[in-house]
């Protein structure tokens, strides 16, 4: 029997570094809240290969069926060709939409069934270092493989490349609790290379510094973090997304 086709549509919180696969070509993992306060996880999305574009805080619509691979409750294997961009998330929708989720910690979002979640990170840092050449090599074989895997629907695109430096966050959460994570947020490595060939490495990197742990801090800023498929107890950082601090308001008066 076929697995039951289902739409969704959600605003996207999260569009995750391009990973390389053996199986076909390069995809992307996104997720999203539905307009009732879900997680969805959107995969797998070929985003650089045409017909997927969205960026974050885009509303979207697509067709899923349940991934028999995938056991998170809030994953969605998205039907190829069936996503449609229904346009950019109002500003004053933003915050009631994604303050509700926020939890305290992971082991809180853990505790109530979720394998996705959203943090309010307190003395955040952001650290990096250089890759070893082995390391970046190794990469960029991986995704020039991947490249060469697409399927008769995906545009030709030019493998992706991995970035130079191992970007990572350092933070407490309101527990208390002292976390490090590599950060595996595209917007974050996209402005590397923007910023790169703009101003220079050094440069870049203090810019990006500077970004989050000012800007984002003073004004707020949400992580969205995820688990592994394989490693449902590992949680990874997936998404930093700017988000005003302090209590939305409800539209109720009383």
């Amino acid at each position: 029997m076929s697995a039951t086709r289902k739409s969704s549509q959600v605003t996207i919180l999260v569009k995750a570094l391009p990973r390389p696969s053996s199986g076909h070509s390069e995809t992307v993992c996104c997720a999203g809240i539905t307009a009732d306060g879900q997680w969805k996880r959107l995969y797998p999305i070929r985003y650089r290969h045409g017909g997927e574009n969205f960026n974050r805080w885009d509303r979207v619509a697509f067709d899923y069926v349940a991934n028999p691979q995938d056991k998170r409750v809030e994953s969605c294997k998205v039907l190829q060709g069936t996503i449609k961009n229904l346009g950019k998330c109002a500003e004053t929708d933003k915050r009631p939409l994604l303050e509700p989720l926020i939890t305290p910690s992971m082991e809180a979002a853990a505790a109530l069934g979720r394998s996705l979640t959203a943090i309010r990170p307190d003395q955040v840092r952001f650290v990096f270092r250089p890759k070893p050449a082995s390391a970046i090599q190794q990469e960029a074989d991986a995704y020039a493989r991947s490249a060469r895997q697409a399927n008769m629907l995906d545009q030709e695109v030019e493998p992706f490349e991995p970035t130079p430096y191992m970007l990572a966050f350092t933070y407490v959460d309101e527990t208390g609790a002292r976390h490090t994570h590599q950060c595996g947020d595209w917007e974050t490595h996209t402005a590397f290379w923007k910023w790169r060939q703009l101003y220079g490495e050094e440069r870049t990197l203090q810019m990006l510094k500077e970004k989050y742990e000012g800007e984002y801090v003073k004004k707020g800023v949400v992580f969205v973090l995820g688990t592994l498929a394989k490693r449902p107890k590992q949680w990874t950082l997936l998404g930093v997304v700017r988000l005003d601090k302090g209590a939305y308001q409800t539209g109720f008066s009383f």
